[in-house]
């Protein structure tokens, strides 16, 4: 029953994680998308019992809300992309083999591209490896119902750079 319901949970938190970045090209509001989507995974992956995705989810949560909260106020926090760098490594205090190793890499697909550029499609590019990652991650344990939306956003973004590199 856990399985079930983290993966339903799950897939919730990948539909609006999905439709904020399909809807949207502004960085601020796919933010938004992605600290709900964020703090749905969380929840998932306690019902999951994918202990590094936990960890993983909850610096990702502060990471999004820092990098909403940095771009908002036009301030400078470089000291924090170390922070955060060091914070993500904590998923391998929980190290569950190859798993956590992807995890990681995945997730740093997602969070420096977000850290540094404000170009839309920039970071699309590198959510694409990201969502690759996060396939293979979800195979692994057993998050089935959101390989669907990771094949689904794959193909979304990708339609959207065609889109956006065609308007120039």
């Amino acid at each position: 029953m856990d399985i079930i319901l983290g993966n339903i949970i799950s897939f919730l938190g990948s539909l609006i994680d999905f439709s904020f970045d399909l809807k949207y090209n502004k960085k601020s509001k796919i933010l938004l998308g992605n600290i709900l989507s964020s703090s749905l995974s969380i929840i998932a992956y306690i019902f999951l019992q994918a202990y590094d995705g936990i960890i993983n989810c909850f610096v990702t949560l502060i990471r999004l809300i820092t990098i909403y909260l940095k771009d908002k106020y036009k301030k400078k926090l470089n000291f924090l992309f170390i922070i955060f760098v060091g914070l993500y490594l904590l998923v391998f205090i929980n190290y569950s083999g190859i798993q956590t190793i992807i995890l990681f890499i995945s997730s740093m697909c997602a969070f420096i591209p977000k850290w540094i550029y404000k170009d839309m499609q920039k970071i699309r590019i590198c959510s694409l490896f990201a969502h690759i990652l996060s396939i293979v991650y979800d195979i692994l344990i057993m998050n089935y119902a959101v390989i669907i939306i990771h094949i689904i956003c794959i193909i979304m973004l990708i339609i959207t750079l065609i889109k956006w590199h065609k308007q120039g």
